[in-house]
């Protein structure tokens, strides 16, 4: 069974994120959706793909961030590549979809 969540925010503010993940090519209610999962899978709150780009990184950003992906390898928080691939195909799409 599914159900509905819902959240009260700022209508610029859902404007704003979802044109970001819009951008990112994915809507905001899959990025909540993702969240969840994430969260359920780490038992925590998880990081997120960002547009921040490596050349904007600091070395010591760069060494943090290597280091968690390590870290989440060693504690098999990964995919294949088929895994991945097909859950991109599956559940990120570009829309403006307000019900999370």
């Amino acid at each position: 069974m599914n159900n509905t969540v819902q959240i009260t925010m700022d209508d610029d503010m859902i404007t704003e994120v979802e044109e970001l993940y819009c951008s990112m090519g994915t809507s905001f209610a899959e990025a909540v959706r993702v969240f969840a999962r994430q969260s359920l899978q780490m038992q925590g709150m998880p990081s997120y793909p960002t547009l921040v780009y490596l050349e904007d990184m600091t070395p010591q950003e760069f060494e943090r961030r290597m280091m968690q992906a390590e870290a989440d390898v060693d504690a098999g928080r990964v995919y294949t590549d088929a895994e991945f691939d097909a859950m991109m195909r599956e559940k990120f799409r570009c829309g403006r979809d307000k019900t999370v």
